[in-house]
């Protein structure tokens, strides 16, 4: 009995399934291809050499997946390029208007195309046989829920109602930044391509776009014309009504019951409608039976939808119909936790202070975020070209929140007025700015747990060596254009609707306001003793914000800074309004915060990619790579870290970037790592990879017997299949003839090139402790004791030159996989002798061989 109790005490504390673990729909895709997890795909795929298009303009994904993922049953390789050659076409339409006006074609990163060819598969099998997909995706529900406790389960489809209209809706969790824009266009042309495969085109009625807000309509009509592709606003006065052959764009706020002078009602569009919907979690928010929703799935009833957003998870949070129905419907998931950590985007720190830390010290904090700016915009504009080659544009602070207006009346002060304030006392009380300067800089700020917040922030500025004083007198200057001193005042724009801006005497305006009641704000700001001008500025100032030689260096706004605002220059942001309520919006400006160009517009910070030996990385470009968040109360803080973490991203306000001392009595195996956080779940993380910072540097060479016991198998019949329009024969099939390379045929390989392909092979994986050799090459290629390779006899007869570059290719792939067992070996091997350095979970010890 006392057993029982445990057991039945122990299962009420089992953690909540994380939404993100029950995409059902995206975990039968993944099972198609014989894996479980989405890395498990991704490292094969991740390398940016295999970007782009061979010479038959075949993606060298697609070689790459054939390659390692072969004998798929239910994706055989020919489906797969069938699928490849579908969206090299679509990707070719929409190049041609780009090159057409001298921009750079668009070159599919691996998860856009995952994503893609995802669609492809699903679209498939939806348009043939909609019934037996409906029945196939059942099945794994029903597999999924076995393993589940009952909360966690998701619902079954109805089998016994129409599956073409259950199958309809296909959603795509992507980070923003990631491209989503571009995969939309490339899903219009992936359903219409299908659609008419199967003689559907006319069930359809017209293409929606749903957007949250006019400006984000605007942008993608830009996009669009950008794509070569027929758009248009919709409006009563234009042909969107009684054409339909554009894409018609609407804000979903002009969605209603009925029609009105500005608005449309949902029945005018029929039900048969292809819908894109733009920022998914708007509407989903408000439940199943919010109007939002109901518009939406009226609109595609008949027809289909694609939906897009990266915050699905928080949308659907707490709501079971809404997480049946997105479990169902997403088919790619590629949310912030994978795009952070393929190196894509700005690292990030968050500088976190407990409240009532923040509370005796927030002007010491907001000058220390101040500062943080300033070490931004000062190496940005010393060391500009030195960043020029990463696309790295001049810092921008900004300063967002839920709502600026809200509460104006019956609080105290706003947000934003106190930021004002703050603002305007740094720059007018020179003597108490330069007390916190030097504080800031000099001692730091420990908080009630003991630690230092602003411990190695300021390293840049340290190590430059000027006075606090010329810290104060330049911050004037770089930040604030305040080159001859004076106040801080703001003043309503005209012909700028909704924008203040902010200047220090008579400078250039250092700053804008972007608000919906600016009228009501200015207002408030005179009441809190902040001076307001009168306009002399006819222009937006946010609209220039983008332009190269801007002066505005300070934003502060709301909600619009989430939803189609696209901006790369931000450095450093302070959050305002916070608040429980918005988790989507708070993935969302992390979004906005962290993108990045990166090195030939990689989208990846510097220190995530292998670059040229020529190209030099400034020590200090880490600073401008980094997003600096602050908030300017402490339960603004919490909430954001509480929702990054639960998104499955570290907070990262403990990391510290340090190089290791060099040193021949430096005894490796005696050294510690500290300060390196914690999990989410609170588990102490191991050091990094130990083996390549700590370990030995082994050279490739021979097999060891357990190498040769345990040796690499290739098989080339797929590849065979793929390469030639006729297949191979069922006898081949079943009899495969295995060989290996004579010395007749390593003597006519190029073996430089085959050396210079494992050197980006072993840079692209990480292995910098491996050596290896152009002897160890033709050594290895020389003794068949360590693979096994399967191959029709007829590719290796030497009967045409063009086959040399095939078994080159062949021999490529057998030492890349040797390669892989030879370090995983002598990583293992060194583990096992130095307990203490061993990882708790590494992708390679996951895929790694026994022990030795």
């Amino acid at each position: 009995m006392a057993a029982k109790k445990t057991g039945k005490k122990l299962a009420t504390k089992l953690p909540p399934v994380k939404f993100a673990h029950r995409l059902v729909l995206h975990r039968w895709l993944l099972s198609l291809f014989g894996v479980a997890r989405l890395e498990e795909l991704a490292e094969h795929l991740r390398g940016e050499s295999l970007e782009g298009l061979d010479e038959n303009n075949i993606h060298h994904f697609h070689h790459a997946l054939a390659a390692h993922l072969f004998d798929l049953e239910q994706l055989p390789a020919e489906l797969l390029l069938e699928y490849d050659q579908n969206i090299v076409r679509h990707t070719r339409q929409l190049n041609d208007r780009r090159i057409s006006a001298g921009e750079a074609p668009i070159v599919w990163k691996y998860f856009q195309y995952l994503s893609l060819l995802f669609t492809e598969v699903y679209l498939d099998r939806y348009f043939r046989d909609p019934a037996a997909l409906l029945i196939e995706l059942n099945r794994h529900i029903a597999a999924f829920n076995a393993d589940q406790p009952e909360p966690a389960r998701i619902s079954l489809l109805d089998e016994d109602t129409d599956a073409v209209t259950q199958l309809n809706k296909l959603a795509f969790w992507n980070a923003t930044g990631s491209g989503k824009t571009l995969l939309m266009h490339i899903n219009i042309l992936q359903y219409q391509h299908h659609a008419r495969q199967h003689g559907r085109s006319q069930d359809l009625n017209r293409i929606l776009l749903l957007t949250p807000n006019e400006g984000l309509s605007r942008q993608h009509l830009r996009e669009f014309e950008r794509s070569g592709m027929a758009a248009e606003l919709l409006n009563k006065d234009g042909r969107g009504l009684f054409s339909g052959k554009a894409v018609e764009i609407l804000d979903i706020h002009k969605l209603r019951q009925e029609m009105g002078e500005k608005t449309f009602a949902v029945d005018a569009f029929e039900s048969n409608n292809l819908v894109l919907i733009d920022e998914g979690h708007r509407g989903a928010s408000s439940g199943e039976e919010g109007a939002w929703l109901r518009f939406r799935s009226a609109l595609c009833e008949k027809g289909f939808s694609f939906e897009y957003s990266a915050t699905f998870g928080q949308a659907v949070k707490n709501n079971k119909s809404l997480t049946d129905l997105y479990a169902r419907s997403i088919l790619f998931d590629y949310s912030y936790r994978y795009f952070y950590r393929d190196g894509f985007g700005k690292d990030y720190r968050i500088l976190n202070l407990d409240g009532g830390t923040l509370t005796q010290h927030r002007s010491l904090y907001l000058i220390a975020c101040l500062l943080a700016f300033y070490q931004q915009s000062r190496l940005y504009r010393q060391e500009r070209d030195s960043f020029e080659p990463f696309n790295i544009e001049k810092p921008l602070l900004i300063f967002v929140g839920g709502s600026v207006t809200n509460g104006f009346n019956t609080r105290e002060a706003s947000d934003v007025v106190e930021i004002l304030k703050f603002l305007s006392a740094y720059i007018e009380e020179r003597s108490q700015s330069l007390q916190a300067i030097e504080r800031v800089l000099r001692k730091g700020l420990i908080t009630s747990q003991g630690k230092n917040l602003f411990a190695d922030q300021f390293k840049y500025l340290n190590a430059i060596g000027l006075t606090v004083e010329e810290v104060f007198e330049d911050s004037l200057a770089l930040l604030f254009n305040a080159t001859g001193g004076g106040a801080l005042s703001v003043e309503n724009l005209k012909g700028a609707a909704g924008e203040i801006a902010l200047r220090v005497g008579d400078n250039d305006p250092f700053g804008v306001i972007n608000v919906g009641d600016d009228a009501k704000l200015v207002t408030l700001c005179q009441k809190a003793g902040i001076t307001v001008r009168e306009s002399e500025f006819g222009g937006s100032l946010f609209h220039a914000i983008d332009l190269r030689d801007s002066k505005v260096n300070v934003l502060i706004g709301s909600r619009k800074f989430t939803e189609g605002w696209s901006n790369w220059r931000v450095g450093t942001m302070g959050l305002m309004n916070v608040g429980q309520s918005e988790g989507s919006q708070i993935i969302q400006l992390f979004g906005r915060g962290v993108r990045l160009k990166g090195w030939q517009t990689s989208l990846k910070r510097s220190s995530a990619l292998q670059l040229p030996a020529q190209v030099n990385r400034h020590p200090d470009i880490s600073v401008l790579e980094t997003l600096n968040i602050f908030g300017i109360r402490a339960n603004y803080m919490d909430q954001f870290r509480a929702f990054l973490e639960e998104e499955g991203l570290p907070s990262n306000d403990g990391r510290t970037e340090f190089l290791l001392p060099v040193s021949e009595n430096l005894d490796a195996t005696k050294l510690k790592i500290i300060g390196l956080g914690k999990s989410s779940n609170g588990a102490s993380l191991a050091p990094g990879d130990a083996f390549r910072k700590f370990g030995p540097i082994p050279t490739l060479g021979l097999p060891t017997p357990y190498l040769q016991q345990h040796r690499v198998f290739l098989n080339w019949y797929p590849k065979i299949r793929t390469l030639k329009s006729h297949g191979v024969t069922e006898d081949a099939e079943v009899n495969r003839h295995q060989a290996h390379l004579t010395e007749e045929h390593i003597a006519l390989l190029d073996i430089d090139r085959i050396y210079f392909e494992l050197e980006r092979f072993k840079a692209e994986r990480g292995w910098f402790n491996l050596n290896l050799t152009r002897q160890s090459v033709l050594e290895l290629l020389s003794d068949s004791t360590w693979h096994t390779l399967q191959i029709p006899a007829e590719e290796l007869a030497y009967d045409s030159m063009d086959k040399v570059r095939l078994w080159e290719e062949i021999a490529t792939a057998l030492l890349k996989k040797y390669m892989k067992s030879y370090y995983i070996y002598r990583k293992r091997e060194w583990e096992l002798s130095h307990p203490e350095y061993r990882e708790l979970e590494s992708s390679e010890t996951l895929l790694s061989l026994p022990a030795p």
